[in-house]
């Protein structure tokens, strides 16, 4: 299109009398080859007035956001409006060098220009856009910096949201410019000018929205974190021109030096929240529990009580806000800031909540106020927030589930349906609430548990990615193990059969496979009969077999890949429950030769497992062993005597897992939490222990009574290790009875010596030589029923 042609027509639409006509005429220019490239040519153009330009640009930005997706088509026919090839490559080539040379008015259009061909070219179609950037970064021109950077800004948002997989571009472009955008911050920390602060604003926000959502940790390690650390402090702690104080104090934070340091404290506080506060960070950002964590908590502790009386105004007023600032449109200008101020806002009232949550009144009058966020954030489905606001859902439902909070669940369900699919992960700390933390209501309408099933069955079919497939197959678990006796037997088989059909398809890492696998152990926890019959009915695509077989070998093929403590203890209890059948299928007799190995070899990881917990709660009371040592000197001796199961059990925690030779298969991932195992379920609860020891133990005993020809079909091939294995496990069962106190009848006689009654003490005297008589009786018939072939009786 002849550009003076163009030119007239733009000038047309800002005449009232001409623009009917002036807009006519572009609109028809659309299926004009070159058109695209002419607008973007006028609007570079700084020998035409700026009011030229900005129709241009307008005009452009439009064209872009509407056609340049249908760049992406595969169907034969071109569409009309369709953006040519050879327009598109000019664009490609120049939108860099028009960004950096344009003024701001100009700029900002097509910021929005590049954020849409980036999303749809890069990296397909636009290597050539990284190579640009890191040009004009190296240059010494820092004229151009600015300009660049907007681009990288653009590059980094189409990103920002992705899971780690899907960064993998990102990353390796990242990797050359992380170096670059932390030598021209450093160059530039001298220079107060207002020029020099926006470029290091810019870079703050792309930091920013590189870290918000996920820390690449092939960009970012400890020693290049701190030295970003130290350039965020000195921004945040450095004097502004004194030439600032003298504007207006509303219109200040409009100001470029006070935006820097905004932006600054953007970043610190996301680090924090996201990757440095205890509990809420996953296992890979530990090595990030920065001073910012001991500095925040710091904090909150010294000024809880100035806060706590005006936590409920305080809440009042950052809501009032936060509904403010999201009427403003992400496209809208200054957008960005604002959702970062939103962000801000819930993270602020989250923190509130922390503070206040052992006032139960104030705790009730900030739930109203925030379920109104809450609300509003869901129905307008502002996807953008949805990790705060079920953060915020989390911790009001962390000590109890009002109506009003259970009044909330559909409304989560309804969103997870529409948009929030992606969002699963984040749900499921207050879904786990939900179950746990109030299970009577849970189990009262059948509408709920359909949620939850409905939520977990979508995940495991709608191919989500691994990581929410196994947080689903954890709820089913959660829900079968917190419900044990409840009777959930209608739903038990629905939870299996969604768990064990994900299994007939493509299954990448094992951690998916044992905990769909786990499902089905849960529900053998629950009820065998009810598992082996749901079993049975269930066949897996073209196979008419029951799926009995197939669940209990891969089970046992699996066995080592079950890893932490609650995995392992899970495994253990479902073997129990297997092995204390009296009806068996012919599968399980079928392996009973690799039942007890499987057992032993879970309770060689639960041993280094304990051991390594023991380790940890030793080291969080090394400064309360002063006044340990003060109680042990006031007891007696005949107390300490009496407690010498439990301390030999306790010391032996205490000690090196590896101490039996096997050390050097002793792999640091099986004494540690799994990425999971914080989930916790009825069996984890401390307050009502289910001693997997004690329960192997005592099953045991009961075979060997109760049916001899099972017990030795399960004994008689262990070998001489494996039988002195089996012995060493019930000889921990004994010492964790003592420890613990359960059915202890020495505890009893400590509690009852303290009476000061001359019968209570004769009773006493009788309880203690009986309960010690009786330990002894119960080792020596443990060590006589562990057989060997190998080895004869152990």
């Amino acid at each position: 299109m002849d550009p003076n042609v163009l030119i007239e027509a733009l000038r047309g639409t800002m005449d009232p009398n001409l623009r009917e006509a002036a807009e006519r005429q572009l609109n028809e220019g659309h299926t004009q080859v070159n058109f695209v490239s002419t607008l973007l040519q006028v609007t570079m153009s700084d020998q035409l007035d700026l009011p030229i330009r900005q129709a241009g640009v307008i005009y452009l930005k439009n064209m872009v956001t509407q056609h340049w997706s249908e760049g992406d088509c595969t169907g034969t026919e071109t569409p009309v409006n369709n953006i040519p090839e050879e327009d598109r490559q000019f664009i490609r080539d120049n939108i860099v060098e028009a960004i950096i040379h344009s003024p701001e008015r100009i700029r900002v259009q097509l910021t929005t220009c590049i954020h849409h061909m980036i999303k749809h070219d890069y990296p397909g179609k636009w290597t050539a856009i990284v190579d640009k950037i890191g040009f004009y970064l190296q240059s010494d021109n820092s004229a151009g910096w600015l300009g660049i950077l907007l681009c990288l800004y653009q590059l980094v948002k189409n990103y920002e949201y992705k899971k780690p997989d899907e960064r993998t571009p990102l990353v390796a472009a990242m990797q050359i410019f992380m170096p670059m955008l932390k030598d021209r911050f450093i160059q530039l920390l001298p220079d107060p000018s207002s020029d020099s602060v926006l470029v290091q604003k810019q870079i703050f926000k792309i930091l920013y929205a590189l870290f918000q959502y996920n820390l690449p940790l092939e960009l970012i390690n400890r020693q290049n974190l701190t030295e970003w650390m130290e350039i965020l402090k000195t921004v945040v702690d450095r004097d502004v021109p004194p030439e600032t104080m003298q504007v207006d104090e509303d219109e200040r934070p409009e100001l470029p030096w006070w935006k820097c340091k905004k932006w600054a404290l953007h970043i610190l506080a996301r680090l924090f929240e996201r990757y440095g506060s205890p509990g809420n960070t996953t296992k890979e950002y530990t090595e990030f529990n920065d001073d910012l964590t001991n500095v925040i908590q710091k904090m909150i502790c010294e000024y809880s009580e100035e806060v706590t009386p005006i936590a409920v105004e305080m809440t009042q007023h950052l809501a009032m806000t936060f509904n403010q600032v999201i009427q403003t449109g992400p496209d809208e200008e200054g957008g960005d800031d604002k959702a970062v101020t939103a962000m801000g806002i819930l993270n602020t009232i989250d923190t509130l909540l922390s503070v206040v949550e052992d006032h139960k009144e104030i705790t009730q009058q900030l739930e109203g106020i925030c379920l109104q966020v809450i609300g509003t954030v869901l129905q307008q489905h502002v996807l953008e927030f949805y990790e705060e606001i079920l953060s915020l859902a989390h911790s009001l439902t962390c000590q109890q589930v009002s109506p009003q909070m259970w009044q909330l669940l559909p409304l989560v369900f309804e969103v997870f349906q529409q948009d929030g699919f992606d969002y699963f992960t984040d749900m499921m700390p207050l879904l786990h609430n939900y179950v746990t933390v109030d299970t009577d209501t849970l189990l009262s309408d059948t509408k709920y548990l359909e949620i939850i099933y409905s939520m977990c069955k979508k995940v495991l079919t709608g191919d989500p990615g691994e990581d929410p497939e196994c947080h689903a197959a954890k709820l089913l678990e959660v829900v079968i193990l917190q419900c044990k006796g409840r009777g959930i037997d209608q739903v038990v088989p629905l939870f299996v059969a969604a768990a064990l059909e994900r299994l007939t398809r493509e299954v990448k890492t094992s951690e998916l496979r044992t905990m769909c696998l786990q499902v089905a152990i849960a529900a053998l926890y629950y009820s065998p009969p009810l598992l082996l019959n749901t079993l049975e009915n269930l066949r897996f695509p073209n196979n008419t077999e029951p799926i009995t077989n197939h669940f209990i070998s891969q089970w046992l093929k699996d066995i080592d890949c079950f890893l932490g403590l609650h995995d392992r203890k899970m495994c253990v209890l479902g073997l129990c429950a297997l092995i204390d059948l009296e009806q068996r299928p012919q599968a399980v007799n079928q392996v009973a030769g690799q039942l007890l190995p499987a057992a032993i070899l879970l309770f060689n990881g639960l041993k280094r497992a304990y051991a390594c917990q023991a380790e940890h709660e030793n080291e969080d009371e090394d400064d309360e062993d002063g006044d340990e040592d003060e109680e042990n000197a006031e007891l007696g001796s005949d107390e300490d005597d009496i407690d010498e199961e439990g301390q030999e059990y306790l010391e032996m925690l205490a000690k090196h897992a590896g101490e039996d030779g096997d050390d050097e298969d002793w792999e640091e991932d099986d004494a540690e939490e799994t990425a999971l195992e914080g989930y916790t379920t009825a069996v984890d609860d401390e307050d009502n222990l289910v001693d997997e020891y004690q329960i192997f133990k005592a099953i045991l005993q009961n075979i060997q009574a109760r049916d001899p020809a099972w017990y030795q079909a399960l004994t008689q091939s262990l070998d001489e290790e494996q039988g002195k294995h089996l012995h060493d496990i019930g000889t921990l069962a004994d010492q964790r009875r003592a420890a613990h106190g359960e059915e202890n009848p020495c505890k009893t006689a400590i509690q009852l010596f303290h009476r000061k009654s001359p019968l209570v003490w004769l009773f006493c005297c009788i309880i203690v030589l009986f309960s010690h008589s009786r330990i002894q009786d119960d080792r020596e018939t443990w060590r006589i029923q562990v057989h060997s072939p190998r080895s004869g009786a152990n």
